[in-house]
């Protein structure tokens, strides 16, 4: 009787791994837009501050100003998550070589459990900061005196979007070794032909 149970047990957990999976997946699509209008927003606005600069002597008063305040940081907050899902954070995967496929997965298991309430924390913490601006009011000390809050926006949707997928690395990685089934993808090891699904 405890075989069937588990087996519901364990095609349950696929599932909704699954549908998690698809709704982060979801966000982190919607983000990695935003991310690349930011990144061709910045060329933009840089290609045409130096025109602007190198041809009429009229440089844009306010480019340095969104471009590292709102584009910059936007970029990589907003792609973060999507460049986890993607493997293509800098990895130190030494032993990978040397190691098993189910030790190499509790690595990735035990990283990633490790690395979700560190970068949850940052995404609480961020996400306050961001609230007292808001209710205080601040403004940015620059001539343009930007409400600060949107500024900061950016930290706690960029870490709580990590966070999530940090989640759902560390739960594929663990379900994967107690059922047995790929929930999550090893990701490759670098140097080898060896490919993720």
């Amino acid at each position: 009787m405890e075989g069937p149970l588990s087996t519901m047990s364990d095609a349950a957990t696929v599932t909704v791994y699954n549908r998690l999976s698809r709704v982060v997946n979801a966000i982190d699509t919607a983000l990695l837009a935003v991310g690349c209008l930011m990144l061709f927003s910045l060329m933009m606005v840089v290609v045409a501050d130096v025109s602007l600069r190198y041809l009429f002597n009229a440089p844009l008063a306010w480019s340095y100003e969104i471009i590292s305040s709102y584009l910059m940081p936007g970029l990589f907050f907003m792609v973060a998550s999507h460049t986890l899902r993607s493997n293509a954070h800098v990895c130190v995967d030494i032993l990978h070589n040397y190691v098993s496929r189910r030790t190499r997965r509790m690595f990735e298991a035990f990283s990633s459990t490790l690395a979700t309430p560190v970068f949850g924390l940052a995404a609480w913490v961020s996400a306050q900061n961001t609230l007292n601006d808001l209710q205080a009011g601040s403004v940015s000390s620059s001539g343009m005196e930007l409400p600060t809050w949107t500024i900061s926006l950016m930290l706690p949707i960029g870490f709580g979007l990590l966070s999530l997928r940090l989640a759902l690395h560390a739960w594929g990685h663990i379900g994967s070794l107690v059922t047995g089934r790929d929930l999550r993808p090893l990701p490759a090891i670098s140097g080898t032909e060896e490919l993720t699904s």
